[in-house]
């Protein structure tokens, strides 16, 4: 019966059933087939095998290793060794019978489809060194090969004369197998300016390992391959033919391609990140009387939000905080026009409401249709401790009055801008702040972020927040506000930026 071989991966009663019809081929040249794993364990063992060596199959399969079957162990290591450095070995060694007794073979193992695995050809070269033993080895292991194998394989003689075209080599190359006979090997795989430094360097090293090759059919589509080609020797160690086995790696270079392109996309983000994150204050102002801080984490490497402070001529300060639709390059070129845009407008008037009317009308000519930004904008006496301001349709800034536990909601005062050309934006009500007052500028990355369950973290966590941390520095209450939020996500990634800015009257 033959040999049982574990399923891993692949249909091994095909391969059982092709040692068996190889090991057939050979009864006439002393040669069999064997099949072994990775660590050299023997998981094929034909009846060809048997005869050969004496061992009977259920004696051998997964309890012996290739290298027992060497006179020398060691000898047999080696070799293992550089089939799986390689994934193709040839030897000459002494091997041993089941009785003891010891023959000279010749060994020619190879990578099968199935990873890990290699098949191979042992033949006695006692006493059968005709050429049509030769031959016939050599068919056995090509056959071999041709029928394990999922690669092209092309086999030519010495000058390249192509005598062999498995169906893989037919599938890459759209050619026929009885038209690749004949052909020149050399040119159908190589540029032919590269063909003399080939065949040197198969003179004399005597193999080309994993050349990568470019393809160009008449039709213009590309392919790439990557070609190893060695010699092959007969029995007698003479030289014999030249086999080339192909892999067709498009596949492989796209996604390399892709890779690369991917990292130098990552690259230029990396500098529109550093570029935009220049754009940001460094530190919040330090003002008598107050305490300021902000923080912004962006959901890609570069945002659509974006906050700022300035000091007009009137020497009140001025605060901005902003949101574009969506996220990413796109947002975040708007938005840095838009701060540019502002930066400008606040040297020639400090009216928010004409303000606000001027870059709305800058943005609704120089934006997409569909982009639009939601801003708010304020000017704050900074020794009055009184503010104006404009909401373009942003999150209503949060005000808490902590002495009477009062919350209170900057609305918006006109639809966002970028949208409407000529729309008018009012002022909201003056505000007043008082000792221990803390205002709250946030954009809606921060409460409509949502954890595993899609519950979104709310305002009211917001406002629970502000309630028991009132006491602590501006700082500290947005790092325990970012805390939290990341807390309540739960390991969700977060699909928006998330910007706010706090201020606390002293």
């Amino acid at each position: 019966m033959p040999p049982e071989i574990p399923e891993e991966g692949r249909d091994h009663r095909v391969i059982q059933r092709v040692l068996e019809v190889l090991g057939g081929l050979l009864q006439e040249v002393y040669s069999c087939i064997a099949y072994i794993d990775r660590e050299g364990i023997i998981r094929g063992w034909p009846s060809s095998s048997e005869r050969l060596f004496g061992y009977p199959a259920e004696g051998v399969v997964g309890r012996m290793r290739l290298p027992q079957l060497f006179q020398r162990a060691e000898e047999g290591e080696k070799f293992l060794r550089e089939l799986k450095g390689r994934s193709k070995a040839e030897t000459t060694a002494e091997l041993m019978r089941v009785t003891g007794a010891t023959f000279p073979a010749r060994l020619i193992f190879s990578t099968a489809a199935q990873e890990d695995h290699y098949i191979g050809v042992i033949t006695d070269i006692s006493d059968k060194e005709q050429t049509r033993e030769n031959i016939n080895y050599l068919r056995v292991y090509l056959d071999t090969v041709l029928a394990i194998s999922g690669d092209a394989i092309i086999t030519a003689d010495l000058d390249g004369v192509i005598m062999m075209f498995n169906e893989g080599a037919e599938r890459i190359f759209r050619l026929p197998g009885l038209e690749a006979l004949g052909e020149d090997m050399f040119t159908l795989l190589f540029p032919q300016e590269d063909i003399p430094a080939i065949k040197e360097q198969l003179r004399t090293v005597g193999h080309i390992r994993d050349r990568e090759v470019k393809l160009r059919f008449p039709d213009g589509e590309e392919i790439f391959l990557e070609v190893s080609v060695t010699k092959t020797r007969d029995a007698r160690g003479q030289e014999a033919a030249l086999i080339a086995i192909i892999r067709d790696i498009t596949t492989r270079k796209r996604l390399e391609e892709e890779r690369l392109q991917n990292e130098r996309v990552q690259q230029e983000m990396r500098i529109a990140r550093g570029v935009q994150l220049t754009m940001l204050p460094d530190r919040p102002p330090k003002i008598e009387g107050m305490d300021i801080a902000a923080r912004i984490e962006f959901c890609a490497d570069i945002g659509g939000d974006l906050f700022d402070f300035s000091r007009p001529r009137s020497g009140k300060l001025g605060v901005s905080i902003g949101d574009v639709s969506a996220h990413g390059v796109g947002p975040a070129i708007v938005m840095s026009s838009a701060k540019a845009m502002l930066n400008t407008l606040e040297q020639y008037t400090e009216d928010p409401e004409h303000m606000m009317y001027l870059l709305n009308n800058l943005l609704e000519r120089t934006t997409e249709d569909d982009r639009f930004i939601t801003m708010f904008y304020a000017l704050i006496d900074t020794n009055e401790r009184t503010m104006e301001y404009v909401n373009a349709g942003h999150d209503p800034p949060i005000i808490y009055r902590p002495d009477r536990g009062v919350f209170e909601e900057l609305q918006s005062t006109g639809l966002a801008l970028g949208i409407l050309p000529g729309e008018r934006f009012r002022l909201g009500p003056k505000v007043h702040f008082n000792k221990n007052d803390l205002m709250l500028l946030t954009t809606d990355g921060i409460w409509e972020a949502t954890n595993p369950e899609g519950e979104a973290f709310g305002k009211h966590r917001i406002y629970d927040i502000l309630r028991e941390c009132h006491h602590l520095p501006s700082q500290a209450i947005l790092d325990e506000l970012f805390r939290r939020v990341k807390e309540f996500c739960r390991g969700e990634p977060a699909r928006d930026d998330q910007t706010a800015v706090l201020f606390k009257f002293l």
